[in-house]
């Protein structure tokens, strides 16, 4: 394990006073320390492992592989086009149903608009889920582990990396009824919960 994280070494480190879970101690951290020694009583005060080993492509070398694979999140990115209706219905209902702290979801679009589409924000309050989020870009969205596509016409761009990739075929319901919205919230809701145990089961 190294002292230093070279994630952050870039930019200029910044302070945080952390107490020590021994002692109770102030411990000076900056953001570019894995883990300091605290100068009361020699307890190891570690900085914000759990979230940096999920975005730091330095993770697995900082902290080595056995507590990598034991603090890793399976990232899931269910992909649209628009990111507006299909892919956002998709990650509110994943994040509802999934118990797993292994397992974190998000959403995006290949050409994403300017507003989820109102229809989508209202059916999920049907299932009392708030939607706040906006589009997302697939290119920023960060590291992804699975990929999986709304529907055939959605195509991932060239250049992303692609671990793994599952393709679905939901049927778009914008425009439609909103009865047609409640049978897309159905059928995701089916093959999210067949999503979560095979995945768990992979991990």
């Amino acid at each position: 394990m190294m002292n230093r994280c070279p994630g952050s070494l870039a930019g200029t480190p910044t302070l945080k006073i952390k107490k020590c879970p021994e002692c109770g101690s102030e411990v000076e951290v900056f953001s570019n320390d894995v883990q300091v020694e605290c100068d009361h009583c020699g307890f190891t005060v570690y900085n914000d492992l759990e979230s940096c080993i999920q975005w730091c492509k330095y993770a697995k070398y900082c902290v080595g592989e056995e507590l990598y694979k034991k603090l890793k999140r399976q990232r899931v990115a269910f992909i649209g086009v628009d990111n507006a209706a299909r892919s956002v219905l998709a990650e509110a209902l994943a994040k509802e149903m999934n118990t797993s702290p292994k397992l974190g979801f998000v959403s995006a679009g290949v050409s994403p608009v300017e507003v989820v589409d109102l229809e989508t924000v209202k059916v999920l309050g049907e299932e009392n889920i708030t939607w706040r989020g906006k589009p997302k870009d697939v290119k920023r969205i960060g590291p992804v582990d699975i990929f999986v596509l709304m529907g055939p016409e959605v195509e991932l761009p060239a250049e992303l990396e692609k671990p793994a990739v599952i393709k679905w075929d939901i049927p778009d319901p914008r425009g439609k009824e909103p009865a047609e919205y409640r049978r897309v919230v159905q059928v995701l809701k089916q093959k999210i919960a067949e999503l979560i145990q095979e995945v768990g089961q992979d991990g």
